[in-house]
């Protein structure tokens, strides 16, 4: 993500220097981390281990710029960005939603969470200004629920696809003239979540601590739905499912050949 974001920062015109003891980024001047402390702003690009020791050492120099990091669960960096508030520093914190691999910043997602210090948010929300980036923003605390309840549960569901094909037997090397639309739609959620890092994958669960009560909430979901499937009780399953609809908009219908009709799913 760090090679990623420093490239658009320096499209977008800002003088971008990096320091990474393990390694150079060629085209970007290397420097020390005492450098931080008269930045206009330091990002805080590494590891999700390794965040929020490297995020205390920026702090400890008493930066005068805004600081913010870009992990991906925020709970470790709770306190952290506590003391820095406390102690008048300009702190922040975002959460690009897409990988690394992306081409360009245009039309992707980011949260930032304002952890303390509305001025540091709003001098954020400008950095990523003019990227065409859709923002929005949240408190701190309050970004690793959510992220369990979308990134984590999107993460879940798409393992448990991939792993319960297996255990079926289920080989996807084509779906052509097999595969409902449904069906297609779960390969496109799970194979990209299936086939990235597992090193990225994994901490996004283990590190999250809203994770915990995503696991149960989901074995008491499926737990309820396969009471009402197993009792044929339609006027149950009709209102569960009315309340499942309430969260999401209903698809617009595909463009069908009988004008009217669109195709139905199976």
């Amino acid at each position: 993500m760090g090679r990623l974001l420093a490239r658009a920062f320096r499209a977008a015109g800002h003088a971008v220097a990096i320091h990474d003891p393990g390694r150079r980024l060629g085209g970007f001047p290397s420097v020390p981390l005492e450098t931080a402390a008269a930045a206009d702003a330091v990002v805080v690009s590494v590891s999700l281990e390794a965040t929020p020791a490297v995020l205390e050492e920026v702090l400890a120099l008493a930066p005068r710029g805004l600081v913010l990091d870009v992990a991906s669960v925020k709970g470790p960096l709770l306190p952290i960005y506590a003391r820095a508030a406390r102690a008048g520093l300009s702190v922040a914190s975002v959460h690009p939603m897409f990988g690394p691999g992306v081409r360009s910043l245009e039309g992707q997602n980011l949260i930032v969470c304002d952890a303390g210090v509305p001025g540091a948010t709003r001098d954020a929300v400008r950095l990523f200004a003019g990227h065409g980036l859709k923002v929005a923003s949240m408190p701190l605390g309050a970004h690793d629920s959510w992220i369990a309840r979308t990134l984590g549960l999107a993460h879940l569901l798409s393992l448990l696809a991939g792993s319960t094909l297996h255990r079926e037997g289920v080989r996807v090397k084509s779906l052509d003239g097999l595969a409902s639309t449904s069906f297609r739609n779960l390969c496109l959620l799970a194979a990209p979540i299936l086939h990235q890092a597992p090193d990225l994958t994994l901490p996004i669960q283990a590190r999250n601590p809203a994770t915990p009560a995503l696991f149960d909430l989901l074995a008491s979901e499926l737990a309820s739905w396969r009471a009402l499937v197993e009792r044929n009780d339609l006027a149950a399953f009709e209102e569960k499912l009315a309340t499942a609809r309430s969260v999401l908009a209903p698809p617009a219908p595909a463009p069908s050949r009988r004008a009217g009709r669109p195709p139905r799913d199976r």
